[in-house]
């Protein structure tokens, strides 16, 4: 039976009655009721209670590997995922029979098309699923223009610049924006909102917007690389582009918000979260953006000039590429450089590929964890996220054909199967999974 405490006395268990603890110059030598006797037993009382509370949700959280894994009746059940774990060699087999099932088709080619443009080239496309359309970036000449293309392939000019167009997107709020490379009359930045719907009789009202918006970022030397709308889910529109300048931050109306300048170009960027872009420049370093705040954080130091970056949808890792090779990092990681020059430890590191163009196509599939690349020679790469590994490549474009892949893009067909869409040259083409679906059976 337990004895309750009294303050100032000890329980002699063996004696079976109470002492008064008693300073340690008093008590007799070695007895257990003196003051130094008593602190160190109750320390060790509340570190038995300390490491009994430990092993008990230690306990709680553990997850008992199943006795019938050890039956010698059960051996080739294969309860592999009873702990919710994956069998990494079935994961990626899964990822390589995804790889293997792509496979390509001629989607468009402006030479064929009686309302495009036959000598221009398609610098950036992106496809607008509620208008069932392809909005084009062409360019011939030093000069470039927006074309709506819908369903009936007729083909609508909507915006246009002095110069070369270096991206077109859609925000969520249904804003187009797009960038030149130059800054030149009318503007280097064209933001105007989408309309929701259109009747293609005629000429049909594609933008929804009094008056589209043109920009003048920079000086008369900025170039503008590219651009990216914050992602669904962002409070307010906010649109990034990466300049030779730095960062620019843009709303959803065109208007100037900031400007994160760097002495370097960012050539590539992207949303780690809904209010933190992530940008790479030319010689290597790695950038995150809050719009929260008016400053920079340097994150990480890749091994080379960066060509590339896309977050992996998780809100801490971020893919990028370089002239070297690509790799992937976690923000969650701490920086352990071997000095300031030194390039930072990634989570993963790729299947080797070298390129000497500043800008490398890209894009990943999140669910299917699966990278697409092109590489100097036109040959679109598909690389697991999972391992690094080469899965294959994709055939279709023409390796030879004039032009370099200036854009991949994975999309939802749909009946939902994914597929990879790419510009070369005057042509668009697309790899579905499975291949195109055969109306006659």
């Amino acid at each position: 039976m337990a004895q309750r405490e009294i303050p100032g006395f000890y329980f002699d268990a063996e004696k079976g009655k109470y002492f008064q603890v008693q300073a340690n110059h008093v008590a007799p030598q070695g007895a257990k009721y003196s003051h130094g006797n008593v602190r160190k037993e109750r320390e060790l009382s509340k570190k038995r209670k300390r490491v009994a509370a430990y092993k008990q949700k230690r306990e709680m959280q553990t997850v008992r590997r199943s006795k019938i894994l050890d039956s010698p009746s059960a051996a080739g059940i294969g309860l592999w995922r009873e702990q919710g774990r994956s069998h990494f060699a079935n994961y990626e087999a899964r990822i390589a029979a995804l790889a293997a099932q792509f496979q390509g088709y001629e989607t468009l080619s402006l030479k064929s098309c009686e309302s495009c443009g036959k000598r221009d080239s398609i610098h950036d496309f992106f496809i607008d699923d509620q208008l069932d359309a392809i909005l084009m970036a062409l360019g011939s000449r030093n000069f470039g223009r927006v074309q709506f293309l819908g369903r009936s392939e007729n083909a609508y000019d909507i915006a246009a610049f002095r110069s070369d167009i270096s991206s077109i997107s859609i925000s969520q709020s249904r804003s187009l924006v797009a960038t030149s490379y130059d800054r030149s009359h009318p503007g280097n930045v064209f933001v105007a909102g989408m309309a929701g719907s259109i009747d293609m009789e005629g000429s049909p009202p594609i933008l929804d917007s009094p008056a589209p918006c043109y920009s003048m970022l920079g000086n008369l030397e900025t170039t503008l690389w590219t651009a990216s709308p914050s992602p669904m889910g962002a409070a307010s529109d906010v649109i990034a582009i990466g300049s030779s300048e730095g960062v620019y931050m843009l709303n959803a109306q065109g208007d100037y918000l900031q400007h994160h300048r760097l002495r370097e170009d960012v050539r590539s960027i992207d949303w780690l979260t809904p209010n933190v872009a992530v940008g790479g420049t030319r010689t290597g370093p790695v950038y995150l953006w809050d719009v929260r705040a008016d400053g920079a954080s340097l994150r990480f130091k890749h091994t080379s000039g960066v060509t590339g970056v896309r977050s992996l949808g998780d809100g801490s890792r971020v893919l990028v590429s370089g002239f070297k090779g690509a790799s992937i990092y976690d923000t969650r990681m701490t920086s352990k450089s071997k000095g300031p020059h030194a390039p930072s430890p990634p989570l993963l590191r790729l299947a080797p590929t070298k390129t000497e163009f500043p800008n490398i196509s890209m894009d990943v599939l999140p669910d299917a964890q699966l990278l697409a690349t092109s590489d100097d020679d036109n040959v679109i790469q598909l690389h697991s996220l999972s391992s690094g590994k080469l899965m294959g490549s994709l055939e279709g474009a023409n390796p030879k054909d004039k032009g370099r892949i200036s854009r991949l893009r994975f999309i939802r067909s749909p009946d939902g199967r994914p597929t990879l869409m790419a510009c070369q040259g005057s042509r668009l083409f697309e790899w579905s999974w499975g291949g195109a679906l055969d109306d006659e059976g």
